[in-house]
């Protein structure tokens, strides 16, 4: 496939993917970036993550972007 990881310690030991509320399929409208691969992203279909860190201030929602190929096989390598 040619595809280079560029973080490799996706998903392990991450507050993001321990505090992760869900996975959305959603239309990518604006550019963005897959977390695993550093891929380009926009006008297609990708995978969106919601993490929320609570604390004694303000909660922080964060969202992270897995392009639909890449999110597969991390979901099969867990």
């Amino acid at each position: 496939m040619g595809i280079t990881y560029s973080n490799p310690s996706v998903g392990k030991d991450d507050w993001f993917y321990r505090r992760c509320v869900g996975w959305e399929f959603k239309f990518v409208w604006w550019p963005t970036q897959c977390y695993i691969t550093g891929r380009k992203m926009w006008l297609e279909y990708a995978y969106r993550g919601t993490s929320v860190l609570t604390g004694p201030g303000d909660s922080i929602i964060e969202h992270r972007w897995h392009h639909k190929h890449e999110h597969l096989i991390w979901k099969l390598k867990q």
